[in-house]
């Protein structure tokens, strides 16, 4: 009877480990894809940009630099925007955060941070915070003008990807 209810609770945590490893699979799929650079959006990912119009509406992006691309594009539709702090993953008004751009989680393929776009900006609510993070990682601190600025002339290009694949993943 012990070796029969051995086996049993064996397989029992044989399928619970499964059922957990899906869960946690599940959680990184994309829940829509970037309408800039057609990569998966995972809610509350590291580098979501996310711009509210004017009719309540809300535009989600993978990264700050397609934001920043689309936020340009739709103008005058535009209520607000924010990004997401890198420190403390909350949303926070775009045009008063402080950017990272050239850091090596996002340049280097073996530091590439699962949840970020390649080669793209990280964000931080303080240019102190920004600074601390530029020091470990590299890369270039600008306000949201220059980051704005840094992007003149750039277009991204849709990666193809379906809406499983996300960047960094």
């Amino acid at each position: 009877m012990r070796l029969i209810i051995a086996i049993f609770s064996f397989f029992v945590l044989i399928f619970l480990s499964i059922s957990l490893v899906n869960a946690t699979e599940q959680g990184h799929k994309a829940d829509m894809n970037c309408e800039i650079c057609g990569m998966g959006i995972i809610k509350g990912g590291k580098g979501n940009f996310v711009i509210e119009l004017k009719d309540g509406s809300t535009r989600t992006t993978d990264s700050p630099d397609c934001g920043m691309l689309l936020r340009g594009n739709l103008s005058d539709n535009v209520k607000s925007a924010k990004v997401t702090d890198y420190n403390t993953k909350e949303l926070i008004n775009a045009d008063s955060a402080y950017y990272v751009k050239g850091a090596d989680i996002t340049t280097k393929k073996d530091k590439l941070e699962k949840g970020l776009m390649p080669n793209s900006m990280v964000a931080f609510s303080t240019k102190e915070a920004a600074e601390v993070f530029q020091k470990e990682h590299g890369g270039n601190v600008l306000n949201y003008e220059e980051a704005v600025k840094s992007l003149a002339g750039k277009k991204m290009k849709k990666h193809g990807h379906d809406k499983d694949k996300v960047h960094g993943m």
